[in-house]
């Protein structure tokens, strides 16, 4: 009779998708409350272990528990739960992913704790990390999101914020293996296995995911669409990890990741086809573990290749070593230093400009987290960034933190920005797109203020209030003639508002609603002043409902956008230019995943169950958007722990 009960409830949640037995998925779901506690550890914030309800940022943690509840495809699949995050998608299989976090895309990406963003070969916009390159989800532990500056802590990149994925510990020895099975042609098959003898841990994961054609909605005749040319979408990762116990506070750990991303992108840029590959490898000494003054010393190298209308390759090495100082009870300093040096190539073939490049950066920081009365905490960081061409630069860092009870705290954080222009910005040159080797930094301030708590453990309540200015923002910029160009705008203001709120029903009901507003506005010294940046979408919406219980884990998610602008003007062509062809927007995602016995479950997944007409990225040309988001959508699988 449970059994019986349990079915109907999970029905009733895939009937709320306006269908009857359409089992569907989503990256979006209703999350358990206790997921989003206050008191979850989180390490990125401080670059040391502290409760979420101590520090002075606005933070989200991915579970496992989530994870495995959700059925990922991927990492961007995963931060689309993340409220306040907006992954933009170019375009099917090939074309780039990346995150926006604050209205901002310069966004640090981390792979335990090492830096793995790019320098070249991902030109659109300020972003430097593709998302569909990261490691498979069935290895990641956990992902925290940082929403706001990482500056003074991570550099250069973490203008917006700072994702860093958190990998699985070799505890203890078990795997699984699971196959999905979609539309157009998609597969998704995943291996992983640890096995823990000793003091010696390993980890091997492997994925492929291939997907044969693409289907859209087209937003003029409003009809169903397959592109005339097929995706043949492929991305297979390989990930090794081998951990060894020194001491009883010393571990060796050496880790190392690959990813292929091939197949025709079908609109955008000036290809039709790409082939992506990283290869990259990490090896970290920890010492003093599970002591509040660890420390660890962590080499890395990585090597990214982009074959499209020519062949580009980057080569990053660098070192960081890290040591926290417990200074009182009250008082706790992380000091640091880094070192990373880039090389990127292009071989000039399809008239793109032939060129061999190097930048190198060296620095140091000092954090500070300090106690000074009960219940308020004050932390301040310090960096120190010698660039190779963009010099030298000292940014700070300050945050207030009050702390009410273990499940409420209010805080104010502010933050110096240095962004160094990367490869791409300066020497970045094909057909259409040049780069610019005379550009300076990007300089300003960010800060955040915000609001969370639970009220009656029932209901969790985020809000905070984000802004920023920066003096030479770079940008590509239109100079007419179909021809971009990488220059120094004068300012850059960007502002919003994040609202988050979970509500647990019952024991197996719980609710999920977040509202994000975002306004950037760009003054290009032309005697405009400010104008809005029509790139943006202003306004995105959230709201989920999730059924769980031993047996079932059901989710149904609707997200939207609206204010999007939809003005626009005739090229010299004749071609009508747009950002957007609607203001607004509305889909519906879902996921249904059974536990069929203590090592099988099944799960199915659907994404736009509407069949919505929408971009995820910015761009319409004639009155049709030049990177659709994939209609109606499914894939079931099946996946098997021993």
């Amino acid at each position: 009779m449970k059994k019986i009960q349990s079915l109907r409830n999970a029905v009733m949640v895939s009937l709320l998708a306006g269908t009857t037995v359409v089992w569907g998925g989503t990256t979006f779901a209703a999350e358990n409350l206790q997921e989003f506690a206050l008191e979850d550890m989180v390490v990125t914030a401080t670059r040391t272990e502290s409760k979420m309800v101590d520090v002075p940022v606005n933070t989200t943690v991915i579970s496992a528990e989530k994870i495995a509840d959700r059925h990922y495809l991927d990492v961007a699949d995963a931060l689309k739960d993340v409220p306040g995050a907006n992954v933009l998608d170019t375009g099917v299989g090939a074309g780039e992913k990346k995150v926006v976090l604050n209205g901002d895309d310069r966004v640090l990406v981390l792979v335990d704790g090492k830096r793995v963003n790019f320098d070249m070969g991902a030109a659109s916009g300020r972003s430097s990390y593709d998302l569909k390159m990261l490691p498979d989800v069935s290895l990641i532990e956990r992902i925290e999101v940082v929403k706001g500056h990482g500056g003074a802590l991570y550099g250069s990149d973490a203008v917006g914020g700072v994702v860093n994925i958190i990998t699985k510990k070799m505890d203890h020895s078990y795997g699984k293996v699971s196959m999905g099975f979609g539309s157009n042609q998609a597969r998704d098959a995943k291996a992983m296995y640890t096995v823990k003898e000793g003091k010696t841990g390993v980890m091997v994961a492997a994925s492929k995911y291939k997907q044969g054609y693409y289907k859209y909605k087209d937003v003029a005749d409003k009809t169903t669409k397959r592109w005339n040319k097929d995706s043949d979408y492929e991305n297979e990762k390989v990930s090794l990890k081998i951990a060894q116990e020194l001491t009883d506070t010393s571990n060796l750990e050496f880790e190392y990741n690959y990813t292929k991303a091939d197949g025709n992108v079908p609109y955008g840029y000036a290809t039709t086809q790409s082939d992506k590959k990283t290869n990259n490898f990490g090896l970290k000494y920890d010492w003093l573990l599970k002591d509040k003054d660890a420390g660890y010393v962590q080499l890395y190298y990585n090597k990214y290749k982009f074959l499209s209308s020519s062949t580009l390759e980057e080569k990053d090495k660098g070192f960081e070593v890290q040591q926290a100082i417990t200074a009182s009870e009250n008082n706790k300093l992380v000091v640091g230093a880094s070192y990373r040096n880039a090389e990127a190539s292009n071989d000039g073939r399809n008239y793109a400009a032939k060129y061999n490049e190097k930048i190198n950066n060296k620095a140091i920081f000092v954090s500070d987290q300090w106690e000074f009365i009960p219940s308020w905490t004050l932390d301040t960081g310090v960096r120190y960034d010698k660039h190779s061409t963009a010099g030298s630069k000292t940014t700070w860092s300050a945050g207030l933190n009050k702390k009410f009870d273990e499940n409420s705290h209010a805080y104010f954080n502010w933050g110096q920005v240095f962004k160094a222009p990367t490869l791409d910005d300066l020497y970045y040159n094909v057909p259409g797109m040049t780069g610019n080797p005379d550009l300076n930094p990007e300089k300003g301030d960010t800060w955040t203020v915000g609001y969370g708590t639970k009220i009656a453990d029932k209901t969790s309540l985020n809000v905070n209030y984000f802004q920023s200015k920066l003096e030479d923002a770079i940008k590509w910029v239109d100079i007419g003639n179909h021809e971009s160009e990488v220059r120094n705008i004068a300012h850059q203001k960007k502002n919003g508002i994040e609202i988050s709120v979970n509500h647990e029903l019952n024991d197996n009901w719980d609710l999920e609603a977040s509202y994000t507003h975002v306004r950037v506005r760009n003054d290009n010294n032309d005697g405009n002043g400010y104008v809005r940046d029509t790139s943006y979408l202003p306004n995105m919406y959230r709201f989920g409902v999730r059924y769980h219980d031993d047996l079932w884990n059901a989710d149904l998610f609707l997200r939207g956008g609206s204010g999007a602008d939809t003005s626009g003007a005739n090229d010299r062509h004749g071609n009508y230019i747009q950002k957007y062809v609607d203001s607004n927007y509305v889909t519906l995602d879902m996921s249904v995943s059974y536990k069929a016995s203590k090592d099988l479950s099944f799960y199915a997944k659907g994404y736009n169950l509407l069949n919505k007409a929408y971009p995820e990225s910015a761009g319409a040309v004639n009155y049709a958007y030049s990177y659709p988001a994939q209609g109606r959508r499914f894939i079931i699988g099946a996946e098997y722990t021993f």
